[in-house]
């Protein structure tokens, strides 16, 4: 029996510009993801540019979010090649973020990517994405409902910021500190302030461009700064560091 074309409801939510918390997974076991999921976060990234990530276990997690239905998937690709990016989608990811998103030219080709002729140059093949072909409007209706993240995480994304927002087919834009930190010379806690500052100055352009902007910070004390700086989907934590930290804590507990 055929079946219908399914909503993307986090691209839905984040036009709504409404505060969405997130968490990243790394650890690429989908057990985790389900765990997560019924937590009660808005969405999580299956982290496929770091860690053990395989296409099975990306399909695995996907799997395992859809079948909470207040949760969202986010994939971040490995990279913005056109071939990942197309595997990735092929396994049903509807909302993909594409690490190291630097200029206008490279998002274009992005999203050029990602979507089915005649808008782009995605290929046309049978996969999960279809419900294996359940979905005979698929590949009319994928473009409406794919949602596309450019991630900033160099000094060279923060100068072409608003050029990358510009871009139709962009749909939000996410910074990420880390790499940020590095690219701008701010490693190490000494640097916290103006990293800080860089972030937020950051954000606040996003925001004018009328984009989305979202954020990862494992230091909780800085959301509420990121929240107040218009970022609207904010991933507070990573599974990988979160179970480290609650099973360091039960240690304490019993062997200080």
């Amino acid at each position: 029996m055929p079946l219908p074309m399914p909503p993307n409801h986090f691209k839905a939510a984040l036009a709504q510009q409404r505060p969405l918390f997130g968490f990243w997974l790394a650890l690429a076991d989908a057990s985790v993801a389900e765990i997560c999921a019924g937590v009660g976060f808005d969405w999580l990234l299956i982290d496929a540019e770091h860690g053990p990530q395989t296409l099975p276990g990306i399909i695995d997690q996907l799997r395992a979010i859809e079948g909470c239905s207040s949760c969202a998937a986010v994939v971040r690709a490995p990279s913005s090649d056109p071939i990942a990016l197309r595997q990735i989608l092929d396994l049903g990811a509807a909302t993909l973020m594409i690490p190291m998103v630097e200029n206008a030219e490279q998002a274009t080709r992005i999203v050029d990517a990602c979507r089915y002729p005649p808008a782009g140059s995605r290929g046309i093949g049978g996969a999960r994405a279809s419900r294996w072909g359940a979905i005979p409007t698929f590949v009319s209706e994928a473009n409406a409902q794919l949602c596309v993240i450019a991630q900033i995480e160099t000094m060279a994304g923060i100068e072409n910021l608003e050029a990358i927002a510009a871009v139709d087919g962009v749909d939000a834009l996410f910074i990420g500190p880390a790499d940020l930190a590095a690219s701008a010379g701010l490693m190490g806690s000494s640097n916290r302030d103006r990293l800080r500052d860089l972030t937020l100055d950051a954000l606040a352009r996003i925001i004018a461009t009328g984009k989305p902007a979202g954020i990862l910070s494992r230091d909780l004390s800085l959301v509420d700064a990121h929240l107040s700086a218009g970022a609207s989907f904010v991933a507070v934590g990573i599974d990988a560091f979160a179970l480290a930290d609650a099973a360091g804590r039960l240690l304490e507990r019993f062997k200080p």
